[in-house]
């Protein structure tokens, strides 16, 4: 994916996991340098402070319960 790559992966718990590699077709392909990259923590960091309710819920995500 070159230096610049970056991917990430997420499930149900809104929780966003960095990917070092990617399997295709059997052969393995490096993101990177494996590391959670820089648009990955700051989606991480926004969420979390929508869910925590320290940033602003602008796009109506979140539901009393």
């Amino acid at each position: 994916m070159g230096e610049n790559g970056e991917a990430a992966l997420s499930g149900t718990a809104a929780v966003l996991a960095g990917v070092g590699t990617l399997i295709y077709r059997g052969a393995e392909h490096r993101v990177a340098n494996g590391d959670v990259g820089p648009l990955t923590r700051r989606i991480t960091r926004s969420a979390g402070g929508i869910q925590q309710g320290t940033a602003a819920d602008r796009h109506g995500w979140l539901q009393p319960v």
